[in-house]
């Protein structure tokens, strides 16, 4: 379930914990169904079947318990009847009691370098006990009297400011009037579209501020905002999926907030620029990047900002670019230093995750999916393979860097390292359940380690799977011939609306 480690059997081995975590995971799961049973008894149906529903499957990441009330959990009421009074205290000694067991297992997970066991459990023990001081501050809240807040909230709420949707983080005061169409800039207040005139030059473009994102654009603010949402969705993804990348004690503090220190200033923050169109994206950045004019978007880590640009015809096609560069920059940032990575070998991964990552979204209920095999990415991998019979095999192609990797004789066939790159993530990520998901985040921790001794000598696929890169490749391909066979009637659209490379 989790990215291996140590070697087994130890007390700080990861099946140890994982064998830990499986016991206290079954007796609890055993109180709550006998509780439940009871109130059963009480012929109070749907509560027992509440309370089974707040067992996680112990085999799943799930994402209610990210789901954290906002409110101090409240005394229980001495006007309840005696019979509701004395279920809920039995059913919230027992959560705590849960929530206690799995803090004190995260903190020996954390403490031998199990960061993604550790993650988990601390989300978990939140989720049953919401009013746990230390998971709190861990996952990056503080209290507020009587709410869970992050320190940004905090400080926002210091401040009088309030969150709109249209116009995320405003004072409470400006509301009515921003609602009107006035906005208030350079201490006066003005009409919509006399500041939109005054913030076209990107200078003096809006800056949208969230808890890990700093966006400046000179589209609209509402469209900052549009991104903000999604970008703070995504990296809340990013975190919980890939937790064990960040195995460093600098990393960990990072992933780890550490209550009133995370994201206090705008030094903490990933840097966004979104310009209005593409001919200010080219015009802006011809100097810094050759070719600017095929690409969409660009992360450029000496810079450590993203760039974008505004493309009314493609909405869709623009944010599955924003998340491609943002996974660099995630990446690329969780450390202060930017390691060199991928410039002797394993450039397909740090290529093919990102394009593997534009396939993210969240619908109308707030669900997340990733890995659509529909996707456009995905899709094109699959014809390539399948219909056009284009295959590197991974020995070969595992071997290839930076320079090799994106400088080969013609586009089309940089198209085709992409595509495979996409499809050998999507593979390592869903084959047989995930067999090989976790040796694939273990590759992504090595390739981007801070540590250069390790980023010298990264393991293989093949060593890290124990699976023989010959045994690999036939995988791989009867995977994607079989994917294709159910989503053969699908069409891929044009590989032109997502980001190109660099």
């Amino acid at each position: 379930m989790f990215a291996v480690a140590h070697a087994a059997g130890r007390p700080g081995s990861l099946e140890h914990l994982e064998q830990k975590y499986s016991e206290c995971h079954s007796q609890f799961a055993g109180e709550m169904e006998e509780l439940a049973k009871a109130v059963d008894a009480q012929e109070n149906y749907g509560v027992a079947a509440t309370i089974r529903r707040m067992v996680p499957v112990l085999e799943e990441q799930t994402f209610d318990v990210d789901d954290l009330p906002d409110e101090v959990t409240p005394e229980l009421s001495l006007t309840l009847p005696d019979e509701e009074r004395q279920w809920r205290s039995q059913l919230k000694r027992i959560r705590m009691d849960y929530a206690r067991e799995l803090f004190l297992l995260s903190q020996r997970a954390l403490k031998t370098g199990h960061v993604s066991l550790a993650f988990h459990l601390v989300r978990e023990v939140a989720f049953h006990d919401p009013d746990h001081r230390h998971a709190r501050q861990l996952l990056g809240y503080v209290r507020d009297h009587d709410r869970w807040v992050t320190p940004f909230e905090k400080a926002m709420d210091a401040r009088g400011n309030v969150w709109h949707e249209r116009f995320g983080w405003i004072p409470e005061s400006h509301v009515g009037r921003y609602e009107q169409g006035e906005r208030f800039f350079r201490g006066r207040w003005m009409t919509a579209d006399d500041e939109a005139s005054l913030r076209h030059h990107f200078d003096n473009g809006w800056e949208v501020v969230s808890e890990h994102f700093e966006i400046k654009t000179n589209q609209s603010l509402e469209r900052g905002v549009e991104l903000s949402v999604a970008l703070e969705q995504f990296h809340r993804f990013f975190r919980r999926e890939f937790a064990a990348v960040f195995n460093s004690p600098q990393q960990m503090r990072q992933l780890f907030d550490k209550g009133a220190s995370a994201s206090s200033t705008s030094g903490h923050r990933h840097h966004i620029h979104y310009y209005h169109s593409k001919q200010e994206f080219v015009f802006r950045l011809q100097n810094k990047q050759e070719q600017i004019e095929i690409s969409n978007g660009l992360y450029l880590p000496s810079d450590r900002t993203a760039y974008f640009f505004y493309n009314p015809d493609d909405l869709e096609g623009n944010m599955e670019t924003l998340f491609h560069e943002v996974t660099h920059q995630l990446l690329s940032e969780s450390q202060r230093k930017i390691p060199p990575v991928g410039r002797d070998a394993d450039f397909w991964l740090i290529e093919g995750l990102a394009c593997y990552l534009e396939s993210f979204e969240v619908d109308e209920e707030g669900r997340v999916s990733v890995g659509d095999p529909a996707h456009v990415r995905i899709a094109s991998a699959r014809r390539r393979r399948v219909t056009e019979n284009v295959y590197f095999p991974m020995a070969q192609f595992t071997r290839m860097g930076m320079q090799e990797f994106q400088h080969p004789q013609d586009l089309e066939t940089l198209r085709k390292y992409y595509s495979q790159a996409t499809g050998m993530t999507h593979f390592f990520l869903h084959y047989e359940d995930g067999i090989y998901r976790d040796a694939l985040i273990s590759h992504l921790s090595q390739i981007y380690s801070p540590n250069d001794r390790v980023r010298a000598n990264t393991k293989s696929m093949a060593e890290l799977t124990g699976v023989s890169f010959a045994a690999l490749d036939r995988q791989y391909l009867s995977y994607m011939a079989e994917m294709d066979a159910v989503f053969a009637g699908v069409e891929d659209a044009t590989e032109g609306s997502t980001t190109l490379p660099r």
